[in-house]
């Protein structure tokens, strides 16, 4: 899904920077103005030869146009979590696609251990209030298959986890202890971070939200925020629209540097605590 829209993402800015309108692109190739549209709003996915043709038109050369074939060849191939697709929401497809094509990620969570640190029995305890059965094992499954992105030595990862997260027993003791101690094993990971705020610190910046913030390489595509909210998962881009009061990504980005440099502690201080 990333690959796909940071494909007609590229095409679009390359379109709109040769001054062609979607109308005269279709009148080019012959065809209807719609299927240009529906390319640009990820309607419909893109041929790799039509990939091609648009990357010639719009006089993309060199590296750039390898990469942008390279992109369409890429998103038509099928994802690695297209077996679990039948426990996905569109949200929770969005956010993998995001997590696992982020140069940088930035995770804050005011509830629980983030997904990508949580223990099976710890991912078997939360994902048990929600599925039984086949959907629950689907479920862990998935979670722990998404922890492989840890390994990537093309990414960062910086966790910041309220207090509470290191106090709610979770499963139980026994779990927690566990959890606790992998999260001291991840924080060794040289492309992780994590860190924690302590109850005595009081109030912070954007602390009643949960959220993640991803950054992609090369500065080409949209910082992307993850919002978690009561009502359900939001998924928030600089391009998106704001209403009324409505914060962008960076703003986020901004609060997350805020509590990372001037509230968050190491989390080894945490652990010793809570232990």
């Amino acid at each position: 899904m990333f690959l796909r829209q940071r494909l007609r993402d590229r095409l679009k800015r390359a379109r709109e920077t040769s001054g062609m309108t979607q109308q005269q692109v279709a009148e080019v190739f012959g065809w209807s103005p719609s299927k240009v549209i529906r390319i640009e709003n990820g309607k419909i996915g893109i041929s790799i030869t039509d990939a091609m043709a648009l990357v010639q038109h719009y006089g993309i050369s060199g590296d750039e146009a390898t990469e942008l074939v390279s992109l369409a060849k890429a998103a038509r191939q099928p994802s690695w979590y297209a077996p679990y697709k039948s426990i996905m929401s569109p949200e929770l497809e969005a956010y993998v696609s995001y997590e696992e094509s982020a140069s940088i990620v930035r995770n804050f969570e005011r509830n629980v251990v983030p997904g990508l640190l949580q223990t099976e029995e710890y991912a078997r305890a939360i994902l048990g209030e929600f599925w039984t059965g086949p959907e629950l094992e689907l479920s862990v499954e998935l979670r722990m298959r998404r922890q492989r992105v840890l390994e990537s030595t093309d990414a960062e990862f910086f966790f910041i986890l309220d207090e509470s997260v290191l106090r709610r027993t979770i499963g139980s003791e026994a779990v927690m202890q566990q959890q606790l101690e992998a999260l001291l094993r991840a924080h060794e990971y040289p492309n992780v971070q994590i860190q924690f705020v302590p109850f005595h610190k009081g109030l912070y910046p954007l602390f009643r939200t949960p959220y993640q913030i991803f950054e992609f390489a090369g500065g080409s595509d949209d910082l992307v925020a993850y919002l978690e909210n009561p009502d359900g998962e939001v998924l928030l881009s600089e391009a998106t629209p704001r209403y009324g009061s409505r914060r962008s990504p960076a703003d986020y980005l901004d609060a997350f540097w805020h509590v990372e440099r001037n509230v968050a502690e190491d989390i080894r201080e945490g652990v010793v605590v809570a232990a």
